[in-house]
């Protein structure tokens, strides 16, 4: 923990005191989770993201994220789970596989609940190397762990019917590139999100939202992704 908070310190630090060139890009990400009960502790997830860039001209990602869950109780739940991901470039498209573990702690004070989720990935990334014809081939895998940690902050704003509210909920989440001990490296990027939803049936709720994604891009050059995002959640 000693580490995560140096790294947490020092990250604004590194990333604004210094010249640095932003590359902007707008995107579209849309998003359905499914999770269907299997008793009072445990449940099943799947989550399906199709993500857009230049807006809705060019794919970006493609990624599938079955998980299953443990409920310790209402304020602890256990996850493990597997990430699948399909990266587009103007190069050379590559895949990665993921397996991850997950703890994500609730709590609530008033009308606000708060989440605090926290992820370690090990990440099998699809390798490639340009040939004299400048083409793209596949030399391998490369393995790497990250470090996710998510603040959720939520509450209901109005009624708008006796059983239904329009919600509001804000998160920030930082990724961290880790190392030997997952001891906290570099900035892998950051996310923060505001958006809005509704529970359209029964089962299920609608979100849209902006999210803004912020990256190391190279030397002294970052990506700055503004996206428009929708969800669809649907409880089996």
């Amino acid at each position: 923990m000693k580490h995560i908070l140096i790294i947490l310190f020092l990250i604004p630090i590194a990333v604004f005191g210094q010249s640095k060139t932003v590359k902007q890009s707008n995107s579209s990400w849309n998003s359905v989770i499914i999770d269907y009960r299997i008793n009072n502790q445990f449940y099943l997830k799947n989550e399906a993201h199709f993500r857009r860039t230049n807006f809705l001209e060019d794919w970006q990602q493609i990624l599938i994220r079955p998980s299953i869950h443990y409920n310790l109780n209402k304020s602890v739940d256990f996850a493990v789970g597997y990430t699948f991901a399909k990266n587009y470039r103007e190069t050379h498209n590559f895949n990665e596989n993921d397996v991850w573990e997950q703890v994500m702690l609730s709590h609530v004070s008033g009308k606000s609940n708060f989440k605090h989720r926290f992820r370690l990935e090990q990440r099998f990334i699809d390798q490639f190397v340009q040939q004299p014809n400048a083409s793209f081939t596949k030399n391998g895998t490369d393995f790497k762990t990250r470090f996710r940690y998510r603040f959720t902050w939520g509450m209901p704003l109005f009624k708008v019917t006796d059983t239904k509210k329009v919600n509001i909920t804000a998160f920030d989440e930082i990724w961290l590139n880790t190392g030997t001990g997952i001891v906290p490296e570099s900035l892998n990027q950051n996310w923060f999100y505001v958006g809005l939803s509704y529970p359209i049936f029964k089962n299920a709720s609608l979100g849209m939202g902006y999210l803004n994604d912020y990256a190391p891009a190279g030397v002294n050059t970052f990506r700055n992704n503004n996206i428009l995002q929708t969800t669809l959640k649907y409880h089996l």
